[in-house]
């Protein structure tokens, strides 16, 4: 899904042969004059900005000189603001006025504006792509930030658990250490294992007669579950 999307957007955005707008060379040499005198105006502002700059008499204080600096700094912004400015309603002057001709036209457009209406629609839709994607993008960023929240608290709760874990096992191993020592506790261990190991060969015993017993009955116990169980079940040995 996500593949034949970006196949779409790329093919959108692809310069296409058809995409070149025929120029006279009139209109050439009108961007390339623009060009010039763009130029032009950025000289004549950095010119004046550099007479502006005030000659120092004598060395300044470095708060003096400090102020200087950000005074010169803020004149900067505020000259590129108003420049940059000046730039962008003059482009969009440029460029909004072909694009309004080229839609509104109609069958009285010229080549050019009807070159340049399907240029305008794929503008359009991958505008329209671009802020469903930013979107998307916001959304996704969003999720990702609680989900590495939540991955922070979850091993901050690993880290807790792990700490009480190994409080417990110490404990264990203190108290296993503690009955390890006493000698009253280790001599009833031994006892404990030695019953144990005496009942379970009487209990192998007893159960060895008892399918001795079953199989020389003549009863048909490979019918019988139960039976036969008893009969062919081997003990498992447990250490």
């Amino acid at each position: 899904m996500s593949s034949s999307i970006n196949a779409v957007f790329a093919d959108l955005a692809a310069h296409k042969p058809g995409d070149a707008l025929p120029f006279y060379e009139i209109e050439g040499q009108i961007l390339e004059l623009w060009d010039q005198l763009k130029e032009l105006k950025l000289e004549e502002a950095l010119l004046e900005a550099h007479d502006t700059i005030p000659e120092v008499q004598q060395p300044l204080a470095d708060e003096d000189l400090d102020a200087q600096v950000k005074i010169a700094e803020k004149e900067c912004l505020e000259a590129r603001a108003t420049y940059s400015l000046k730039e962008s309603v003059v482009e969009d002057v440029l460029v909004v006025d072909p694009v309004l001709a080229a839609v509104h036209s109609g069958l009285n457009a010229t080549a050019t504006e009807r070159a340049l209406h399907p240029l305008i629609d794929r503008r359009d839709t991958l505008e329209i792509a671009r802020t469903n994607l930013s979107t998307t993008l916001q959304t996704l960023s969003k999720e990702a930030a609680m989900l590495s929240a939540d991955n922070i608290r979850a091993m901050e709760k690993n880290r807790a658990l792990t700490a009480t874990l190994l409080a417990l096992v110490q404990k264990v191993q203190a108290q296993r250490d503690g009955f390890t020592k006493d000698e009253g506790f280790s001599t009833q261990l031994y006892r404990l294992r030695e019953d144990t190991a005496t009942a379970r060969q009487r209990w192998r015993i007893m159960k060895s007669v008892v399918a001795a017993v079953i199989a020389g009955s003549g009863v048909d116990w490979a019918r019988d579950d139960s039976l036969r169980d008893l009969v062919l079940d081997e003990e498992k040995e447990v250490d």
